[in-house]
């Protein structure tokens, strides 16, 4: 049957209103559900970090943008440092109390090494000064994790809504089962008030009639095992 012209573009729209209308609510909880699942699960992911963040306090020297930084640990004796990578530092801002923040790029780690291995940052040119680390170096994702969270959980719920139009809406054979499904309904006797209220109270007292009958045999079997010294309290 075709929709009229001008009229409502859904598929026998004005057919089984409740049924079609129930079921995207149920479907629209289930996607939503499914949406969040996936925020969290894209809030673990891990972005990559072209750049990375170190603080030092007291440096006593600047780094320029351009500059080649070394990225060291410390070594087995005293005063000892290994080189683990270098990189081009891209900015160096100072703060209150002394601290200093510079953020490294086109970095290239040596071997296995990995950037937050780094415990101390110096001059390529100039082996000393070292200066060390406050904290571990923090990388600094191409952007922020929560556009990747509400890309991915937007998708999601627009793909969700899209997929619940066209089965509730525009599918023939979807709506056509719904629509019987909304007949089927209708044949169903329902139960008067007066009679859920009485089932409910049954319910009520043969719920309470079993509990007491429960409490007696417990009881019953506790003060025989007491007395037979089998169980002591």
């Amino acid at each position: 049957m075709e929709a009229e012209s001008g009229a409502s573009p859904f598929y026998k729209s004005g057919q089984g209103f409740w049924v079609r209308w129930m079921t995207a609510a149920l479907a629209g909880l289930l996607v939503a559900a499914g949406a969040g699942w996936l925020w969290q699960q894209l809030g673990i992911v891990s972005l990559p970090t072209p750049t990375w963040r170190m603080t030092v306090r007291d440096a006593g020297v600047e780094f320029r943008p351009g500059q080649q930084v070394e990225f060291v640990t410390r070594g087995g004796q005293e005063g000892e440092f290994i080189k683990i990578g270098t990189g081009s530092a891209k900015s160096w801002e100072s703060f209150s109390k002394g601290q200093h923040t510079l953020v490294v790029g086109d970095i290239v780690m040596e071997g296995t090494q990995v950037t937050s291995e780094t415990q101390g940052i110096r001059d390529a040119a100039k082996p000393e000064p070292v200066l060390m680390l406050e904290g571990k170096a923090g990388g600094i994702p191409i952007f922020q994790r929560v556009y990747l969270q509400a890309g991915g959980a937007g998708l999601m719920l627009i793909a969700g809504a899209i997929l619940i139009f066209w089965l509730v809406g525009l599918k023939p054979r979807t709506v056509d089962f719904l629509i019987a499904t909304d007949a089927e309904m209708k044949k169903v006797n329902w139960s008067t008030r007066r009679e859920i209220t009485i089932q409910t109270e049954v319910v009520i007292v043969a719920f309470f009639l079993i509990a007491a009958i429960i409490f007696a045999i417990d009881v019953f079997f506790r003060t025989l095992f007491q007395l037979m010294h089998v169980m002591r309290l």
